[in-house]
């Protein structure tokens, strides 16, 4: 029998009752400021006013909706942000132009990198659009101290209107050096645009790099076995009681990009056919499991023979499976043996099944503003192998508790800032494993879906899950509003999906 999400309650879960009486720290794990190259303000993950994340990002942000990261032009040329729908998936873009025909350069003013050793990888990835055929350049360049260590570059001749990514891969020869970004145009008629988007700075660690590409997306961008991305975000939901999402996708007009299921550790079987089922339609499964042990036994390896058996079923479901085991454990046990049992599982799942991802989904509140023993730091799996960290956060604007209605808005730039350092820290890809709006923050910021996603798309994340259910639920996050519909189907225009 299948389980919907078994949604552990903090304050940015979509839970019933919550599990531990946290109060709202506004301190932040003391895993980032180890991590990060500089500390990290402080601070609670709701904001009272304004657009959701205005001036919190310190770090170019690389979709140029808001803004131009940083990036100005050289010697006569001009830069601006497009209009809505110029940009790759329906937002906007930087225009590159000149007043008098010639060379277009622009130049970021950000360093880009962190704190990191000499000979670390990184790899930088940008999609152009030029109104003519033109060779585009993007320029990398390291920098320590001042002074230029290094340049690489990756050169393109364009099509008319089509948009052509851009990558260099570039290893560092200095220990916390920057890399500060050009893209060059050598002739721009006046008149004639260059777009930029989806700029992407990150570690070769991430996005799938160690494992080759094996397909390409609807978005244009690649996968590997796993159904890692190279870039681009998968959209998609939870919907009902892992009831089939195909009513849902014909009210929005798409197929999801991800599809959450969750189920216990009898479910086996039906887990595989769900995972086919989605697999056959163009969604990618994401599915949960609770185990047949407890944390310790599984950790020892009395539930060796179950998680071989789901692997071995899930290596042949015919195409690329995400799988988390025990999700949101915060609160359910001895959070080291949850730990200890990822640890065990993580290998012995890759290693049966090629294609499949092994994701770790925690609650997202807790690790940053919750009980240091929770931090990550303290709670994320050593020495193995991981493919996707998952959070769960919804957005609490709206959530109506013992007669009080919250009315801050959950900070997500906060969030994605905190976790996409993190996650380029120790290499992992991350995800949105569920999330939420209510009714009310829906009327009060139609945008707050679409929103969320292009920010989170910006800061990395490559699947953006929401929790269409009202089970186990504290305010009602379904999808059963036009406001609601409308915003998701806008979000799921133009991302990630199978093919």
């Amino acid at each position: 029998m299948t389980r919907p999400c078994a949604c552990s309650t903090r304050p940015d879960s979509g839970g019933g009752v919550m599990k531990n009486a946290h109060r709202r720290g506004t301190w932040l794990a003391v895993v980032l400021a180890m991590l990060l190259a500089a500390a990290m303000a402080a601070v609670p993950p709701a904001t009272s006013g304004g657009a959701a994340g205005a001036g919190s990002a310190t770090l170019p942000a690389g979709t140029f909706e808001a803004h131009l990261d940083g990036f100005a032009g050289v010697k006569g040329t001009r830069v601006k942000l497009s209009r809505s729908g110029a940009g790759r998936n329906d937002g906007r873009a930087m225009v590159v132009r000149r007043a008098h025909t010639g060379k277009a350069t622009t130049v970021s003013k950000h360093r880009f990198a962190g704190a990191h050793a000499a000979g670390t990888a990184y790899v930088v990835r940008v999609w152009v659009r030029t109104t003519a055929r033109r060779q585009v350049t993007l320029r990398v360049r390291e920098i320590a101290g001042g002074r230029k260590v290094q340049t690489r570059s990756a050169d393109v001749r364009t099509k008319a209107g089509a948009w052509t990514r851009l990558k260099v891969r570039l290893k560092t020869r200095k220990r916390d050096s920057a890399l500060k970004l050009g893209i060059v145009t050598p002739r721009v008629v006046s008149g004639e645009r260059v777009l930029v988007d989806d700029l992407r700075v990150r570690p070769k660690s991430g996005k799938g790099d160690s494992e080759p590409l094996v397909a390409t997306l609807t978005n244009g961008c690649g996968r590997t076995a796993r159904g890692i991305p190279d870039c681009g975000t998968y959209v998609g939901a939870a919907h009902g009681s892992n009831t089939d999402p195909s009513g849902l996708e014909q009210q929005v007009g798409a197929h999801l990009g991800v599809r959450r299921t969750y189920y216990t550790a009898t479910g086996v079987a039906s887990a595989v056919r769900t995972a086919q089922a989605d697999l056959a339609a163009g969604r990618l499964p994401w599915v949960s499991f609770k185990l047949p042990y407890s944390w310790t036994e599984m950790a020892d390896g009395k539930g060796d023979a179950w998680a071989t058996d789901l692997a071995q079923r899930l290596a042949t479901a015919g195409g690329p499976v995400w799988v988390a085991f025990h999700h949101e454990p915060e609160g359910d046990g001895d959070i080291q043996e949850w730990r200890r049992m990822q640890e065990h599982l993580a290998p012995l799942v890759r290693t049966t099944a090629p294609n499949v991802a092994f994701t770790v989904v925690v609650t997202g509140w807790n690790q940053f503003y919750g009980e240091p023993a929770y931090s990550l730091a303290n709670i994320w799996p050593r020495g193995v192998k991981v493919d996707v960290a998952g959070f769960d956060i919804y957005q609490q604007y709206g959530v109506e508790k013992n007669g009080t209605t919250t009315t801050k808005w959950t900070d997500f730039a906060q969030y994605y800032q905190a976790i996409s350092a993190w996650a380029g820290s120790v290499g992992v890809d991350w995800a949105l494993g569920e999330t939420g709006v209510t009714h009310v923050a829906a009327d009060a910021r139609p945008a707050e879906i679409v929103n969320a996603v292009q920010l989170m798309q910006s800061y990395g994340g490559i699947a953006y899950s929401y929790f269409d259910s009202a089970l186990n639920s504290v305010a009602p996050w379904t999808l059963e509003t036009t406001t609601k519909r409308n915003a998701f189907a806008q979000a799921l225009r133009g991302a990630a999906a199978l093919k």
